[in-house]
């Protein structure tokens, strides 16, 4: 990696964090704070992209999630740790950058196709009813609204198709690629770590920031994905973890929790008794693989004993369980020691997020100053 790479990366505030995002991000993040100059932003207005009208526990899930980053190991001396909203020059210069942007260029972005499919489907895992009479689901027909809530599955394409247009096809929606290569490219952000599936998001923004730099002149670095090889962490219900599923494992899982989520897993279901040969890994009898070989992989060092004892037949599910929960003791208990000493330091959150955002304008001014100069606006 090249000397004096700027890295950039952000979440969404969504509260706790699980393991996905641990082995699939944050570990990464603490791994690269140690020798770069690294930015990790709470992309708050991003999450307004798709969650505008669910804003009442924003500012909770803000704290837990940076609660976490600090517990993964984040440390704020090196590295800025701040929240998007507190630098306001991540909404000057999206807005600049949309003046030199095409229309096209956001409306045939793969990415924002794929969201508006998949969210039209689930968000958040269930459609919200808002109150009656307001809102993109006014109107929806029985039985779609049950208790004020609606399943996805039970949506027409008609309401789907109502659903994306009152409430999904936003300015704000379309126009997140240009937030977020402004969120980037404020810091001289060279390397964006970024999974393969994210590839496109970072190509418009170099796309982005090559078209402002042909018109008013070499402004900003074309940032650059920092390809980041992460296991796929399996979710207990033998899905990808994810929030929107609800089978995910968090990072600080109480005890009595954890083991209620590892005991009842998927494992098996061709490996009824111990005796039987099992199927820990992908293939045509177990297509998804075991949930509790999946993370024996990421926390056994002797995982690979383990498969062979499993497909030899000379261990069941249960004791592999049980087994797999003493691994997870030590590595569980330590993080959530260090998360509640944290959160018991009265402020500490705060003055964090406080003290990155300071350190983040300083140099977000001293971009906006080029911009402007380069624009002829100073």
């Amino acid at each position: 990696m090249a000397a004096g790479s700027v890295v950039f990366s952000g979440m969404r505030p969504t509260g706790r964090l699980h393991l996905g995002n641990y082995w699939g991000a944050l570990k990464n993040w603490v791994d690269l704070s140690r020798d770069h100059a690294c930015y990790f932003c709470v992309v708050d207005w991003h999450m307004l992209t798709t969650g505008y009208e669910e804003t009442s526990g924003l500012q909770v899930n803000i704290r837990e999630m940076v609660l976490d980053w600090l517990a993964a190991g984040l440390d704020p001396a090196r590295c800025v740790i701040f929240r998007q909203s507190s630098v306001a020059e991540h909404a000057e210069l999206a807005l600049l950058l949309s003046m030199t942007t095409p229309l096209s260029w956001l409306e045939n972005n793969p990415t924002w196709k794929e969201q508006l499919q998949e969210l039209a489907k689930t968000k958040h895992g269930i459609l919200t009813e808002p109150k009656k009479g307001k809102g993109p689901l006014e109107g929806l027909s029985e039985p779609s609204v049950q208790y004020g809530k609606v399943a996805a599955e039970v949506l027409s394409e008609q309401e789907r198709k109502a659903y994306i247009d009152r409430s999904l096809r936003t300015s704000g929606f379309l126009f997140y690629p240009v937030l977020q290569a402004a969120d980037i490219l404020l810091y001289g952000g060279t390397l964006v770590p970024v999974g393969q599936d994210q590839l496109p998001h970072i190509e418009l923004a170099r796309e982005i920031a090559r078209r402002f730099n042909s018109i008013y002149g070499q402004v900003f670095p074309e940032p650059k994905p920092l390809l980041t090889p992460a296991p796929r962490v399996q979710g207990v219900d033998g899905r990808k973890m994810s929030k929107s599923y609800g089978n995910g494992i968090e990072l600080a899982e109480p005890p009595e929790s954890l083991k209620t989520k590892v005991m009842g897993a998927y494992t098996d279901p061709k490996k009824i008794r111990a005796a039987d040969p099992g199927h820990p890994e992908p293939c045509p009898e177990n297509p998804p693989g075991c949930s509790i070989f999946a993370l024996h992989k990421l926390y056994n060092t002797t995982w690979e004993k383990r498969r062979v004892e499993c497909m030899e037949g000379r261990i069941g599910c249960v004791a592999c369980k049980r087994d797999l929960l003493a691994h997870l003791d030590g590595p569980f208990r330590e993080f959530r020691e260090k998360r509640e000493s944290i959160e018991r330091a009265a402020g500490e959150v705060d003055r964090i997020l406080d003290d990155g955002a300071k350190r983040a304008r300083a140099v977000a001014a001293e971009t906006m100053k080029r911009v402007r100069r380069a624009m002829r606006l100073a």
